[in-house]
């Protein structure tokens, strides 16, 4: 009996240490497709890209070096919106190989099944998910603003109107003597109140003329509308300190900047680094706008490395039924279209959830949930089958 016993243990023991290694196997087969479709899809990107800014940069000195800095700096930005398909094709690229080696036969004759032997490629996708959220997505944001610098300088072309930072917002518009800066320390009501408000006119000099200091304005269209306004001329400073500052109880101030541009004037979510998400939307809420994109960015991330195991999914589900048959142009054909599918159809609810039409843990997880319960009932299937 005791013999039984240990034949038993040696038996489990030496099942445990192969299932360890095909788990290693599997796993560094898949690291490795996931590289070589990477590459590829990093070289494509950057061709396409590079002729694309060859031809916006038509005219201008060192023209190539220039096109090729501009595709280096948005290619990280592209990699990260097509990071999901990208894994998709990883796990096609790695089942389709396994099927021509027949390896997916035997694993299966074996009595291992699939869902269990590939383990470790869907926890693989689930890390690579973690690392493009906390790693790729801080890069390309910070990239993408280099490329807006980048390209605003050779296009000689002023930076935006509007800057806001940790110490407000800031304003910049011309006037027929110079030009002016207004700065607020907050907004409300969707941009169309602004507190603290100073405001600072300049001669073509770059001199400051005069100064103008209110608790709150309203931006309304064309004008900025000042109330109980302390003006501070800088000409009557030198003269005469006592009689510089004058009380000025409305004062209507021309301008052509919207609360739109107040709320553009805001970094892009795709540009916010996951670590800084919840401090942005905090400030965006507390001016009164719209946080919708910022959620529905921060929820993304959340589920990006489900949506990661939910392309591994598709990506391996049709080659269980083909392997045998040798049909792999169907199995092919089968898991693009199907992944392709579920990444429009997740930037469609995306669309709506940012809109406000659908409740945002909707518009990210239904896609995710729905497709991954069809592809897990049709690997099921395809494997007993």
């Amino acid at each position: 009996m005791d013999c039984f016993d240990q034949d038993n243990w040696i038996i489990q023991n030496k099942k445990q240490g192969v299932s360890m290694t095909l788990a290693i196997y599997f796993g560094k087969r898949y690291l490795i497709s996931f590289i070589r479709v990477f590459l590829s899809i990093v070289l494509l990107v950057l061709l396409f890209d590079f002729l694309t800014n060859l031809n916006r940069l038509n005219g201008i000195e060192a023209q190539i070096w220039n096109a090729l800095i501009l595709s280096l700096l948005r290619t990280t930005t592209y990699l990260s919106l097509a990071m999901p398909l990208i894994i998709m094709l990883s796990a096609l690229a790695f089942s389709v190989s396994l099927s021509r080696s027949n390896e997916f036969i035997v694993l299966r004759a074996s009595g291992v099944s699939a869902l269990k032997g590939l383990f470790s490629v869907i926890l693989s996708a689930f890390f690579l998910g973690i690392i493009s959220i906390f790693i790729l997505d801080p890069l390309a944001g910070k990239m993408i603003g280099y490329y807006d610098i980048k390209l605003d300088k050779l296009r000689s072309k002023e930076q935006s109107q509007v800057l806001i930072n940790d110490n407000g917002y800031w304003m910049r518009q011309a006037t027929l003597n110079g030009h002016q800066i207004i700065k607020a320390v907050s907004v409300s009501n969707n941009g169309q109140r602004l507190h603290q408000v100073t405001i600072f006119n300049y001669d073509k000099n770059g001199l400051v003329k005069e100064r103008f200091f209110s608790e709150s304005a309203a931006l309304k269209k064309n004008e900025l509308l000042l109330t109980n306004t302390i003006k501070w001329s800088d000409t009557k400073i030198k003269k005469n300190p006592i009689i510089a500052n004058e009380k000025i109880k409305k004062l209507n101030i021309k301008t052509e900047i919207t609360p739109t541009q107040l709320l553009d004037g805001y970094a892009s979510p795709e540009t916010i680094s996951p670590w800084n998400m919840n401090k942005q939307i905090k400030k965006v809420k507390s001016s009164g706008f719209s946080v919708l994109k910022y959620q529905s960015k921060k929820m993304e991330q959340y589920a990006r490395p489900f949506l990661f195991i939910v392309m591994v999914i598709l990506g391996t589900v049709f080659t269980l039924q083909n392997s045998r048959s040798r049909n792999i142009g169907i199995s092919v054909v089968l898991a693009v279209a199907s992944g392709f599918f579920l990444h429009f159809f997740q930037n469609f609810c995306t669309t709506l959830g940012r809109s406000g039409e659908i409740p945002l843990i909707v518009a990210t997880w239904s896609p995710i949930i729905s497709i991954g319960l069809i592809a897990m009932t049709l690997f099921l299937h395809y494997e007993d089958g």
